[in-house]
């Protein structure tokens, strides 16, 4: 009987970070991969709009790569999508809103729009996918219709959480089907890939039906507008805010694009109802009493572009907050971006509003387990080996060494990171070397692909400037005839300063000193003038500005 090929787990994001979440699950000639999400950039990644996974394994499986199965509809597990389906045109499995979501991204793209094929499930659905036989299992997440995985390939069982928690009462009344997980446990479980994005985080996550009650009190004692941002994904909280208006007698308007498309979405999937009577469009908002109106609005990260962005900084247009609104932050921080998030609540305390974000208030809770759920995780499933998904490295050792204390042996317990791949076989699980992995950068312009040298110059440019040269020298007797010519940006150099009369004499004296032949060499002569400018504003103002040299021969 011939020897079963291993089974190879093959993280190319998620591990090691927030964000870019893609897994391979690989066995002989079928392989999946699990999620194929973005990371939204830092603000040193100047004009980048996504960054999203080295997908170069996945092109080097070929037609091995069956689907991706998605786990739910977050951006950072299905954002990278319409970027590599032009490339990777293989089926797509989703839940029915994860699906519709997946539909509006790639509506956008046409060339992924061209060969998309998405299929759908619902949770507790059982297919095959070559020699894969999947079931989806239900978890409680921060938006809806999300699950986790179970994989039956090679003689193996193997368990993925998704991101996940154990909420007793959700909104919806989905719960996570702990009992399912202890009966896979039960079956005997070679594999459990769980998130560990609150690893670090001890007792239990609360309950989403507690947020109400934390926004009650608000809308209360508030006079005013009252605006509350959260993910555009974030269906139940907007079921929330939608009820609140109704018992509290506001009208509701919703500001931003992400937000009114994924709750035209939700409604028409029924995951969200919104009563018609008191959803109103923004000019009717305007004209009503503030504390008549409620607006759900984009910008819970600060992002520039944001809705909520926009009428802070724009104050004294319609609906810009002011002194007796309310604005509530409900959602998480995403690591990185805690100083622009503070740069718009400052400038809504400007305005005048009373502003409500954690920690000051208590108006958000959690999509993600903490660690007595993790570990009630762990204890039903029972694992033979264990891997932690979803998180910097920190979290993944947390969530390892729970495992550990758990009862899974300490050698059977994995920190992976991007790339490094895992093989279980008959005789259990072994390190299998790495394969290509790490982020691609997409262009806010557009334009495509940004590599790291460009990111750099970008940055360089940002902090010490730019100075372009042009200079025109004779072609036989290599003198200048036109220039120098300096065109400075970025630089604190005024055109009529002497700084910059001497720089042009830098670059006159350079190039006189130099012979005719080494004139007559243009690469050699651009980057001697390069240099000269270079050092002369080192020397002069300590900044090293990036010098782009322009000569012609006349």
């Amino acid at each position: 009987m011939p020897e079963r090929p291993p089974l190879r787990i093959v993280p190319l994001g998620g591990l090691g970070e927030f964000g870019l979440n893609c897994l391979v699950l690989e066995c002989g000639d079928d392989a999946i991969a699990v999620d194929c999400g973005v990371m939204f950039p830092d603000s040193h990644m100047m004009g980048v709009d996504r960054v999203i996974p080295d997908v170069t394994y996945l092109l080097e499986l070929g037609s091995r790569l069956k689907a991706f199965v998605l786990t739910h509809g977050h951006e950072d597990h299905i954002g990278a999508l319409p970027y590599v389906l032009p490339e990777l045109p293989v089926p797509i499995f989703a839940t029915p809103f994860t699906r519709a979501l997946v539909e509006a991204r790639i509506e956008e793209h046409s060339e992924a729009r061209r060969v998309a094929e998405i299929e759908r499930f619902d949770a507790g659905d059982r297919w095959s996918i070559g020699g894969l036989d999947i079931e989806a299992l239900r978890v409680t997440h921060s938006t809806v219709d999300a699950c986790g995985l179970a994989v039956r390939v090679g003689g193996h069982l193997v368990v993925h959480t998704g991101d996940f928690k154990l909420d007793p009462s959700p909104l919806d009344g989905r719960c996570s089907q702990i009992e399912r997980f202890r009966e896979l446990g039960d079956e005997g479980v070679s594999l459990l890939l769980s998130d560990s994005t609150n690893a670090e985080v001890d007792g239990r996550t609360e309950s989403e039906s507690r947020v109400p009650d934390f926004l009650k009190p608000i809308f209360e004692s508030t006079r005013g507008r009252i605006y509350v941002t959260t993910f555009s994904s974030h269906i139940h909280r907007m079921q929330t805010v939608a009820s609140l208006c109704r018992e509290f007698g506001r009208a509701l308007v919703i500001l931003g694009r992400s937000m009114e498309s994924t709750a035209a979405l939700a409604t028409r999937t029924g995951h969200l109802t919104i009563p018609g009577d008191i959803l109103i469009d923004r000019k009717e908002a305007a004209r009503l009493s503030p504390a008549k109106v409620c607006v759900l609005v984009t910008g819970s990260q600060g992002e520039p572009g944001s809705a909520l962005t926009r009428l802070a900084m724009e104050g004294g247009r319609d609906l810009s907050p002011a002194a007796g609104d309310a604005v509530v932050f409900s959602s998480r921080v995403i690591p990185g971006n805690e100083r622009a998030i503070g740069a718009v609540i400052d400038q809504l305390y400007r305005c005048g509003a009373e502003v409500y974000y954690e920690p000051r208030a208590r108006v958000h809770v959690s999509g993600h387990a903490r660690r007595d759920e993790l570990r009630e995780m762990i204890e039903a499933v029972r694992p033979t080996h264990f891997v932690p998904l979803h998180g910097e490295f920190r979290n993944l050792v947390h969530h390892r060494r729970l495992a550990v204390d758990t009862g899974v042996a300490a050698d059977n317990a994995w920190c992976l990171v991007d790339g490094e791949v895992l093989e279980l076989t008959g005789e259990g699980a072994r390190a299998a070397g790495t394969v290509p992995a790490g982020r691609v950068y997409v262009d806010g312009a557009g334009v495509g692909e940004v590599d790291d040298a460009v990111l750099r110059d970008r940055r360089h440019i940002s902090a010490d400037g730019v100075v372009l040269v042009i200079l025109g020298v004779a072609r036989q007797s290599g003198r200048i005839v036109s220039g120098p010519d300096l065109v400075v940006r970025g630089l604190p150099v005024p055109e009529e300063s002497d700084d910059f009369q001497e720089a042009k004499a830098a670059v006159v004296a350079r190039v006189e000193s130099m012979s005719a032949a080494a004139v007559a060499d243009l690469p050699e002569l651009q980057e001697e003038v390069r240099l000269t400018v270079r050092r002369y504003f080192r020397r002069r103002i300590g900044l090293r500005p990036v010098v782009v040299p322009y000569v012609m021969e006349l």
